[in-house]
């Protein structure tokens, strides 16, 4: 399972997003929205 950091559109913490996937390669899943653990906001995962 890959873990992916993003940052919260509100509150600017660091979130760890779970995907599934390796960390070796560019190859990994991630949910298209997730909540910040800190403020509960809804976050949308970047298209990078």
């Amino acid at each position: 399972m890959a873990h992916l950091h993003y940052t919260c559109w509100n509150c600017d913490e660091d979130c760890v997003v779970h995907g599934d996937g390796c960390d070796c390669c560019d190859l990994v899943e991630v949910p298209d929205e997730w909540d910040c653990w800190n403020c509960g906001a809804l976050n949308y995962t970047p298209d990078d």
